[in-house]
């Protein structure tokens, strides 16, 4: 599987833009790509274009939004009760000092983890990995195990849990910056499909699926 690593986020955050513009014309989608995130260097440093936009303790476990991938992790962080999924740590074992706040008592860093809402976001959140229990092989997922998915037209999906609400027996699974998707992904074909509901429609559409992040 591909690996979305450090010369690929700049590009895909350049190309992508916010969803609220006009969006540019895109080519047609061939064969649908599936790619995991990397967002560290080989120092474990984040990724060129990456500027941390807040750093926040927690522990983590695996994470429900990318159940296969065994670098993502779900994290409750220590200093509010918002949890943060996915989040990705480093291939590659990492010594850091512990974390030292006026007043506490040193604490134990294991690793270090940054975490995204969508993968061509270039300001994500750096925890400090106080406890984690993530690292552990992964099974397969008894559901769809991808956390963002890229329509053909660019739309952008992130993956959701718990929302009550079903359009032609196919439950909501993505909010979209556009509407939001129902069902899972039919990954019969080379280009995988979804079922769409653009945020003007009445009537569930086919899309086309262009990437999917694991």
């Amino acid at each position: 599987m591909p690996t979305l690593g450090t010369g690929l986020l700049l590009g895909i955050a350049l190309l992508s833009g916010c969803g609220s513009a006009e969006p540019a014309s895109t080519p047609a989608v061939d064969e649908t790509r599936v790619l995991t995130l990397d967002p560290f260097t080989e120092g474990a440093e984040p990724a060129s274009g990456l500027r941390v936009l807040d750093e926040v303790s927690a522990r983590c476990e695996p994470s429900i939004l990318s159940p296969e991938n065994e670098l993502a992790r779900r994290c409750f962080t220590k200093e509010t009760s918002v949890v943060l999924d996915p989040c990705f740590v480093p291939a590659t074992p990492v010594d850091l000092p512990d974390l030292e706040k006026p007043g506490e008592e040193p604490l134990t860093v294991d690793t270090v983890a940054l975490c995204f809402d969508d993968p061509a976001r270039t300001e994500p959140t750096e925890v400090s990995v106080l406890e984690d229990n993530g690292a552990q092989p992964r099974q397969e997922a008894p559901f769809d195990p991808h956390w963002f998915l890229e329509l053909e037209d660019g739309t952008r999906c992130t993956r959701v849990f718990g929302v009550q609400q079903v359009r032609e027996d196919l439950p909501l699974t993505y909010g979209c910056d556009d509407g939001a998707l129902y069902g899972s992904p039919d990954e019969e074909e080379q280009v995988w499909t979804i079922h769409h509901l653009p945020e003007d429609a009445e009537t569930l559409e086919v899309a086309e699926i262009r990437t999917a992040w694991k």
